[in-house]
């Protein structure tokens, strides 16, 4: 046995499978022999120190002969003792690792050294019950699903995890968001390291966060980054091949993403698994078994779908958004704005994405015009953009342009001004009602570029105090646009790495 316990010193992951795996199978050879025999204990842990290696070797020999040798030991070891009997223990070393697993990786690393003597161990861990604990969890770590019978205990962390991600993914978070999903952006180990269920868990996770990621709502781009490069990273142990699973076998998914989420972190300890089990495999074959969860051919779409979502995503929120399609929809055959659209367009809510797209519009518009351009085009697509500065949450990119020619009207209009911009002559009474509704204030940009005596008259019947004309006072503007330029300033502040680009130019 002696000569037997230096080579499993040698086998680690990275280590060549020509010299590592004959070890690995002598092993599970004598252990599967004799399973409560004199050495039981110290070769089911002897398999317990060599599984990060066998992990690794997914589809190989040794990953069958060692999950089925360690669920013979725990069988047979549990076996010394009569269920009920009591071994003498008032808990064992292996109920506390479970309680603070974090991934199969590290899990593995907290178990007894097989190559220190029995003699020098505690009791506690010597114990058959402790090594049946153990054989039985790294078996479902090697090939999940294939024992049962392991406690349904989540790691404090873990619950969490699920916690933080329920709130987020029903968009009420608890606090800043991009913290929530940071530690869910890349694998858990290295790829190498990865257990199939840390793999399962991992896609199943990644692909329940995409949507949310991909909303808008994160405008911080290395998370999103993060996540393509995590999935890209696992894609090659996701092989593009048939299952042997039938129709309605694997997970059918077909619940909220919070759910999903917290399905996957379950994957991700071994008591987590067996609540997964207990809630999905009825038993009889109508529920998804983890086997069915890891399998790769159910992952690998997932994995697919969410990267795609995450790269359109990315194209979208961050990339050179083009708005030259829009042309015809707000530009009239003689080159004038069709302000209907435009300003009905500009009305939030209705669809975020198609408004902000229109904001940006107007505002290459109203830089391409340049100083010599309509007034009145002008006017009009400056209120607009500034609108859309203090009514929506542009994404990052379009924030960036917007800003940047914000900034150069509020120049413009500082240098063409006189006196105090906080009080209007003109105006003595100010020219918008406090809290005025978009739809009403985008009537009046209306009326501004095309005057409509009826309509200014029902809309002053109606309570409007304010005409159309007050819109285009140069004060009024200074006031709006400087708004506007706070207001996604502030938004700058909130993210970091976009304020960074600002600072850049």
């Amino acid at each position: 046995m002696n000569e037997l316990i230096e080579k499993w010193a040698g086998v680690a992951p990275g280590a060549d499978p020509a010299e590592a795996d004959p070890v690995v199978l002598e092993c599970a050879r004598l252990l599967a022999a004799e399973p409560d025999g004199e050495q039981a204990v110290l070769l089911a842990f002897g398999l317990v120190g060599m599984a990060p290696y066998v992990i690794g070797r997914r589809g190989a020999a040794v990953e069958q002969a060692s999950a089925d040798a360690l669920a013979a030991a725990a069988e047979a070891l549990d076996a010394r003792l009569p269920e009920g009997e009591d071994c003498g223990h008032a808990d064992h070393p292996h109920t506390k690792v479970l309680e603070q697993w974090d991934t199969d990786a590290d899990g593995l690393h907290d178990a007894p050294d097989a190559r220190i003597p029995l003699s020098e161990w505690d009791e506690a861990e010597a114990c058959p019950r402790n090594a049946a604990a153990w054989a039985r969890t790294v078996a479902d770590v090697i090939l999940p699903g294939c024992v049962g019978g392991i406690p349904e205990i989540v790691p404090r962390h873990h619950e969490s995890s699920i916690h933080s991600l329920d709130s987020v993914l029903n968009d009420y978070p608890n606090g800043d968001p991009r913290w929530d999903l940071e530690i869910h952006t890349t694998p858990p180990s290295s790829v190498s390291r990865l257990s199939r269920a840390a793999l399962a868990g991992y896609v199943v996770v990644a692909r329940a966060c995409c949507w949310y990621l991909g909303s808008g709502r994160i405008t911080h781009r290395p998370l999103l980054d993060d996540m393509i490069e995590g999935l890209e990273s696992v894609l090659p142990l996701l092989p593009d091949a048939p299952c042997a699973h039938g129709p309605g076998e694997h997970p059918a998914l077909t619940w909220g993403a919070d759910q999903q989420a917290g399905d996957g972190i379950h994957l991700r300890s071994p008591g987590g698994r067996t609540v997964l089990r207990d809630e999905y495999d009825d038993g009889e074959g109508y529920g998804s078994s983890l086997e069915a969860w890891t399998c790769t051919a159910f992952l690998r779409p997932l994995a697919v779908e969410a990267r795609d979502h995450l790269r359109e995503a990315v194209e979208t929120l961050f990339g050179t958004r083009r708005t030259d399609h829009l042309d015809p929809v707000y530009l009239r055959p003689d080159g004038r704005l069709d302000i209907g659209p435009l300003t009905a367009r500009h009305v939030p809510f209705k669809d975020e994405t198609a408004t902000e797209e229109a904001a940006l519009w107007a505002a290459r518009r109203y830089e391409a015009l340049g100083p010599e351009g309509p007034a009145a085009d002008r006017t009009v697509l400056l209120l607009l953009m500034a609108t859309a500065a203090t009514s929506l949450h542009l994404s990052s990119g379009i924030a960036q342009e917007i800003l940047g020619i914000l900034r150069a009207a509020a120049t413009t209009l500082t240098a063409d001004g006189d006196g105090d911009d906080r009080t209007c002559a003109a105006h003595p009474g100010g020219h918008a009602r406090r809290g005025e509704r978009t739809q009403d204030l985008m009537a009046r940009v209306a009326r501004l570029y095309e005057p409509d005596a009826d309509a200014e008259a029902e809309a002053v019947a109606a309570g409007q105090e304010f005409g159309s004309e007050q819109l285009a006072c140069p004060a009024h503007l200074r006031d709006v646009v400087a708004k506007g330029v706070a207001d996604l300033e502030e938004q700058c502040t909130e993210e970091p790495d976009l304020l960074e680009q600002l600072l850049a130019e």
